[in-house]
Order: C-alpha cells, then sequence, then structure tokens
C-alpha cells in the first residue's frame, strides 16, 4: 500500500491524474492523451510527463495505447480502489457517529467495503475523523 501513495503523493503524478480524470469524465473521447497532448495541457516537458507516466504504468494506475508512433495514456481508476478501501475504514466510523461532514466524504464511506478494524485502529480512524470533521467544521464557520 505504501507504494501506491508514494505514486500519488507526486504533485506531477496527480497533475497528470486529473487530466486524465477530466478526459475520461468528458462525455465525448475515449479519455485518452497522448503524451504530447498532456505536454501542452499541463505545460511541463516531455521528458518530465513521459517519465511519469511510465511511473503510472508500472502502477496500472495508466494504460498505453499504441497507434504507430503514438502512445495514447487512459487513466484506470479501478487500480486506486484500494486507496478508496483504506481511506473509507478511517471514514465510516466517523459518518457512522453522525459527524459532520461533506457529501463526497459519506459518498466514499458508503462505497468502501466493510472491513472489521482493530479496536486500536478504529480508535485512531474514529479520533482522525473527528478532528478533521472539525476542522472542516470551523472552515465553514
Amino acid at each position: 500500500m505504501a507504494d501506491l501513495f508514494d505514486v500519488i503523493a507526486d504533485p506531477t503524478r496527480r497533475e497528470l491524474l486529473r487530466a486524465l480524470l477530466t478526459r475520461l469524465e468528458a462525455t465525448e473521447g475515449s479519455g485518452e492523451a497522448s503524451v504530447g497532448q498532456l505536454v501542452n495541457e499541463l505545460g511541463l516537458s516531455q521528458p518530465t510527463v513521459s517519465k511519469h507516466l511510465k511511473t503510472l504504468r508500472e502502477f496500472s494506475i495508466v494504460s498505453v495505447r499504441e497507434q504507430g508512433q503514438h502512445r495514447y495514456y487512459r487513466l484506470e481508476p479501478s487500480s486506486l480502489e484500494p486507496l478508496a478501501e483504506w481511506l473509507g475504514a478511517f471514514v465510516r466510523p466517523v459518518v457512522a457517529l453522525g459527524e459532520p461532514v461533506a457529501e463526497e466524504t459519506e459518498e466514499l464511506a458508503r462505497l468502501a467495503p466493510v472491513r472489521q478494524l482493530t479496536p486500536r485502529a478504529r480508535d485512531a480512524a474514529v479520533r482522525i475523523g473527528a478532528t478533521a470533521a472539525a476542522v472542516v467544521g470551523r472552515l465553514r464557520h
């Protein structure tokens, strides 16, 4: 799990993921982007984009389709499910306690698979979630 967190921790890779997600969410098109398109869209150098796409590909976060000399990259959202499961384990107890959270957080808790946490992990998740909810509540006021 730590390796996947390391991969998405990089801000450039997160930018690439956002760009590919935007394409995937668009009603038209296949959700694919070439390296050149990503370079133009994000204002990054071609070697930088290629290097980070290689890392994302190694973790199956993106897939690549080759057509002639061009490579087209596409986000593979299912590869990020372990992250949603991990986060859901921390969010679910907070939502169950009725703490005020954003709609997206409730959705994450609803979609995350139910896994039994150890009592120590559950207590930590509740404390983290309660603190996060308190911060969000203060920011809203």
